[in-house]
């Protein structure tokens, strides 16, 4: 496919099911060990900035419904952009620093969009195999995550207390997670938010519905 997913400098296009294995290890072997018993059950879209050089975007040919789908993705790229902007400027008045401190480091917008989908599956896959999940467990790597999630469910986050909780979907919001570059920054004042997608709530019939998100 024309807009399949590259390299990790990119970081640009489509993965497939089962390509990836979020987790904490660090090891390769382990984690390609891991991927082969326990794939993560998604695909994703991977959108950045347009005008990356060396680095372009991988659209999908516009038929059908895909009609503005650049323009309306590159427009709400934008927007998250701004807002990951302001969010930022709130955590620089709570760290007691000035407020436009990290306005250098991310007015830029070197942003990944990430468009997730979590195909339908039956309930008897997570039985089988107690370790299967729809995305392992992990932290994300940049400063924070807006994450916007339907009303499927599924997603937890760890608390301090090292217990994963759920992260109930509430309509009309988003989530926010610190990420590891956030805690380096803080020298750990702010905690990277490790969290997972797991079986969601338990409903009627012997499948469960797809699950999107945006990240």
């Amino acid at each position: 496919m024309s807009h399949c997913w590259t390299t990790p400098e990119a970081n640009r296009g489509y993965s497939a099911p089962g390509r990836e294995k979020t987790t904490q290890l660090t090891d390769i072997n382990d984690v390609k060990k891991l991927r082969d018993e326990v794939p993560d059950l998604k695909e994703s879209l991977e959108i950045g900035r347009e005008d990356e050089p060396g680095h372009p975007n991988h659209w999908p040919q516009e038929d059908g419904e895909l009609v503005g789908f650049k323009e309306t993705m590159l427009g709400f790229h934008n927007k998250c952009k701004n807002l990951h902007m302001e969010v930022m400027r709130a955590i620089a008045v709570g760290l007691g620093i000035d407020g436009s401190w990290f306005d250098g480091y991310t007015d830029a917008g070197d942003n990944t969009l990430r468009l997730l989908h979590y195909p339908e599956v039956k309930k008897d896959v997570f039985t089988i195999n107690p370790g299967q999940v729809r995305a392992g467990a992990h932290s994300d790597y940049g400063s924070i995550t807006l994450l916007f999630q339907d009303s499927r469910g599924g997603l937890q986050v760890k608390s301090p207390t090292g217990v994963f909780v759920d992260a109930t979907p509430i309509e009309d919001t988003c989530v926010v997670n610190a990420g590891d570059l956030l805690a380096r920054w803080s020298n750990d004042n702010i905690k990277s938010t490790v969290h997972r997608v797991v079986e969601p709530p338990s409903g009627e019939g012997a499948v469960y519905p797809a699950r999107y998100s945006i990240a």
